[in-house]
Order: structure tokens, then sequence, then C-alpha cells
């Protein structure tokens, strides 16, 4: 969204809501960058790390989920799971934003 020529970023829910697709893309941008011989940045690297974790959790969840075994610690792992990721990558989408 643009206000008076200034991008406003979405809020944290947005990157929330989005977390596995925005996951999938990190991952998906390591595997490109990686294929063309580029090595990523630092910043880069501490936001697939958190992706990868956040994938990892999901799909614990997932499937204790799917097998009724999902304890309350579990959820509560999950969701700050993906609060930590969705935080990293709304920082890390801002800072690119702000730089270009």
């Amino acid at each position: 969204m643009v206000i008076g020529g200034q991008h406003e970023m979405p809020p944290l829910d947005e990157y929330l809501k989005d977390a596995d697709r925005l996951a999938q893309q990190v991952v998906n941008a390591w595997g490109i960058d990686a294929h063309a011989g580029l090595v990523p940045t630092p910043q880069f690297k501490a936001l697939l790390g958190k992706a990868c974790l956040y994938r990892t959790a999901r799909r614990l969840a997932d499937n204790h989920r799917k097998f009724d075994v999902m304890s309350e610690a579990e959820e509560a792992e999950e969701l700050a799971v993906r609060h930590s990721f969705a935080e990293a990558y709304k920082a890390f989408y801002e800072k690119q934003t702000a730089a270009s």
C-alpha cells in the first residue's frame, strides 16, 4: 500500500497469516541463489534458518494434529516459532524495501 508516496508496511498479523507461503518463498529464493552460485548474506542466512525451523515445527504440529496427539506445549511452541519467523521476515522485508 502506498500512502503519500511512501510504502506502508503490512502489520505483523499479515506476515503471521502468510507464514507458510513466506517460508516457502525464502527456501525457494535460497535454492535459486545457490543454483546461481550466489552466497547468501548473514541476514538472509538467519532468515532462512528461522524459515526452516518454522517449516519443521509446522510439519511436526500438522502430523500431531492429524493423529490427535497435539499437546498444548507443542501448539505453543509452533506458535512461538511462527511468530519468530514472521517477525524476522517482516524486519528483513522492511530493510530490503527501505534500501531499494
